[in-house]
């Protein structure tokens, strides 16, 4: 079972009191992590559907919010197509030869950086900005320049999240075999964008 932890600062000056959020869990093959961190949102590691011996077994990073509808990181994270630092795949931590890599090349795989939506509204607007870079043919402005999605499209606010593996468990390796992730340990850092309503009130 998944040990949770977490603790919450805000950080002053300069980032304007912008909350940062410190998650810290183990959790091991086939179970779903969850964690609330304030605004209806919740840190999920939902596992994957490829848990046998043939698939790419791993977590996927998602935020969720209270009625567990939708995930907040999915239109605003690049790539649009294939795995994203959101995914953590067993095939991500080992060799051409299904062996654990060395380091530092381990190293590099284990921070990931993730944005978020901060409500459904701010999801639909950015999912529907999604469905216009990917399916709607780029456009050329007056100035001649070429523009992936709607012109003028101003971005929602984004909350980031950054995601350490501390230690990774992997099984089934070596050659003809499906690497497994067994386990992991992480610690995670949320961060919300800076409160609009305050940083105006303390101007004036």
């Amino acid at each position: 079972m998944y040990r949770p932890l977490i603790c919450m600062a805000v950080l002053a000056g300069p980032l304007l009191e912008q909350t940062r959020l410190h998650i810290a869990g183990t959790v091991r093959a086939g179970e779903t992590f969850r964690k609330e961190f304030g605004r209806g949102l919740t840190l999920v590691l939902a596992p994957n559907d490829s848990q046998d011996d043939s698939g790419d077994s791993g977590w996927t990073i998602e935020v969720q919010p209270a009625d567990q509808s939708d995930n907040f990181i999915r239109c605003v994270i690049e790539p649009i197509h294939g795995p994203t630092q959101a995914d953590l795949l067993a095939s991500q931590f080992v060799s051409e030869e299904n062996e654990k890599l060395p380091e530092p090349e381990l190293s590099e795989q284990k921070k990931r950086e993730f944005p978020f939506t901060l409500n459904s509204a701010d999801q639909k607007k950015a999912c529907d900005e999604l469905d216009v870079v990917a399916y709607t043919p780029p456009k050329t402005a007056k100035d001649g320049t070429i523009v992936m999605g709607t012109p003028g499209y101003k971005e929602p606010p984004l909350g980031n999240g950054t995601f350490v593996i501390k230690s990774v468990h992997l099984s089934n390796l070596g050659k003809s075999k499906h690497a497994r992730l067994d386990s992991l340990s992480f610690e995670a850092e949320i961060a919300f964008p800076p409160d609009r309503k305050n940083r105006s009130s303390k101007g004036r």
